[in-house]
């Protein structure tokens, strides 16, 4: 006991300075992983956004090949089945399929182009996945730091 101070004050003052002493190391360490893990997140999010911006060809849609009866009586494929090879890719724009032929000659062009619109949307999920979770990890860095800071103040 402190001359002239009850016992009572002195714990009161005990207890809450050992309250602001755990709850700085609790906001460290939360503060902390928090940084990390954003900072983490952020580089692996510049890095698929480098690799995103780094496709310079591609093509929506897909390469197909389908067999197809072209309906002339005269037509070996009219008396034998199967059909003749149509080589095409389909797209979707303004909400219907279009469907256009490709050359012999543009097929591996084709199939390039489409299998890199393909990654390039599989990167763009990625990215928004990252930053889902970065808003996550930042509401959880806001929180720490607004208790953290009303903790300075008895009316907070």
């Amino acid at each position: 006991m402190i001359k002239g101070i009850p016992a009572t004050v002195n714990l009161v003052r005990l207890s809450s300075f050992v309250l602001d002493i755990l709850t700085s190391i609790i906001y460290y360490k939360v503060k902390m992983s928090s940084l990390d893990r954003i900072k983490k997140l952020e580089k692996q999010r510049s890095r698929i956004l480098k690799q995103i911006i780094a496709f310079r060809s591609m093509l929506p849609g897909a390469y197909k090949e389908v067999y197809c009866k072209c309906g002339k009586p005269n037509c070996w494929c009219y008396k034998k089945g199967g059909g003749h090879l149509f080589r095409r890719i389909t797209w979707s724009e303004n909400g219907r399929s279009k469907t256009k032929a490709i050359p012999e000659e543009d097929i591996d062009w084709i199939k390039e182009l489409t299998e890199n619109y393909r990654e390039f949307q599989k990167k763009r999920r990625q990215i928004k996945e990252l930053e889902g979770i970065l808003n996550e990890l930042i509401g959880e860095y806001a929180k720490a730091v607004i208790k953290k800071s009303r903790r300075q103040r008895d009316y907070l």
